[in-house]
C-alpha cells in the first residue's frame, strides 16, 4: 500500500515523507494517485528465482532457502532520523510467528533505529497474496495485546526493481485502524486507496490479501473486498517483502521517540493463478 517500497532509498524517501509516505519498497503517502520519486538504489539482496507454484510460510522456523534476511542501510535516512535494517530484528519466536522488531534510541544524530526487513528468495506473479499478520505494537508475545506507537510503518507487500511491480499493504503507527493500500508500476505511476477499517491493526491478527491478475488488484481484509483498481496494474512477478521501519513525520506514519514495537507475521500464502 502505498508506502513499501522504494522507500528504499534516502531520496526517495525525502520525496515522499515532503509529500506527506512504505515498501515496500515506498515511503510514500496517499497524497496523489501519481507521483514521481527520485531514487537512488541501496546494496540489497535481488534473488531471482521465479516460481509459479502454491507457496505457503508459517514461520515454524526462519528457512533461509527461502528469505533473505536484509541487513543494509535504511532508506529512511534524513535529519535526526538515521540507523539500518540489522538481521538480528527478523527471528521467529518458537510459537509460529515471524518477529520483525524495529528499535529507536536518542543518538548523536537525533534517533537511530534498528529495523527488520525480509524478503523471499523467489519472485512470484499473478495470483492470491494472504498475509496474516498484526501490525506494530508493544507486545512481542502473540498472545498479549499491545499498543500502537507513532513513528512507524507495518508492511507486507510485492516489489521488484524500483517499484517496476510494487503491491503495498501498509499500517501506520499513529492510524492504526487505517489500511494503506498502492499498487506501482514503475516509481512515477501508482494507484492507491486509504482505507479505514473500524478496528486497531496493532491489537490483533488479520488476513491482509490481494488478488493479482493482469488487468486487475483486489484487496481483501479477513475476506472481505475493500478495494480494488484496474489502473497501473503492474505485469512483473515479484519478491514478497516484510519489513517494519521508522518514520519521523504526522504525514506518513508519525514521528518516532525513543522505544520497541514488534510487528508479528504468522502466515503467508501465495496460491497463483
Amino acid at each position: 500500500m502505498l508506502n513499501k517500497l522504494t522507500k528504499r532509498t534516502a531520496a526517495l524517501l525525502g520525496t515522499a515523507l515532503a509529500l506527506m509516505l512504505s515498501a515496500c519498497d515506498t515511503t510514500r503517502a496517499p497524497s496523489a494517485s501519481t507521483t514521481t520519486d527520485a531514487v537512488t538504489t541501496q546494496a540489497r539482496p535481488k534473488p531471482t528465482t521465479t516460481t509459479g507454484t502454491k507457496w505457503v510460510e508459517t514461520f515454524d522456523r526462519l528457512d533461509t532457502s527461502r528469505w533473505v534476511v536484509s541487513s543494509w542501510g535504511g532508506f529512511w535516512q534524513q535529519s535526526g532520523l538515521s540507523g539500518t535494517f540489522t538481521p538480528q530484528n527478523a527471528a521467529v519466536n518458537g510459537k509460529g510467528q515471524l518477529v520483525l522488531t524495529l528499535k529507536i534510541e536518542a543518538c548523536a544524530a537525533g534517533l537511530c533505529a534498528q529495523a527488520g526487513e525480509l524478503q523471499s528468495q523467489q519472485r512470484m506473479g499473478f495470483g492470491r497474496y494472504t498475509y496474516r499478520m498484526r501490525a506494530a505494537s508493544t507486545s512481542s508475545d502473540p498472545a498479549v495485546t499491545g499498543t500502537a506507537q507513532p513513528g512507524n510503518i507495518s508492511g507486507a507487500f510485492s516489489y521488484y526493481q524500483d517499484s517496476t511491480t510494487e503491491i503495498d499493504v501498509e499500517i501506520e503507527g499513529h492510524r492504526s485502524s487505517t489500511l494503506n493500500a498502492a499498487v506501482w508500476k514503475g516509481l512515477d505511476t501508482k494507484s492507491y486507496a486509504v482505507l479505514p477499517t473500524g478496528s486497531n491493526l496493532a491489537q490483533g491478527f488479520h488476513d491482509y490479501t490481494y488478488e493479482w491478475r493482469s488487468g486487475r488488484i483486489t484487496y481483501f481484509i479477513d475476506g472481505v473486498k475493500v478495494w480494488e483498481t484496474t489502473q497501473n496494474v503492474p505485469q512483473a512477478s515479484a519478491h514478497l517483502m516484510l519489513n517494519v521501519w521508522p518514520t519521523l513525520t504526522n504525514a506518513w506514519g508519525g514521528e518516532a521517540k525513543p522505544g520497541t514495537v514488534y510487528m508479528l507475521v504468522d502466515s503467508v500464502t501465495f496460491e497463483p493463478f
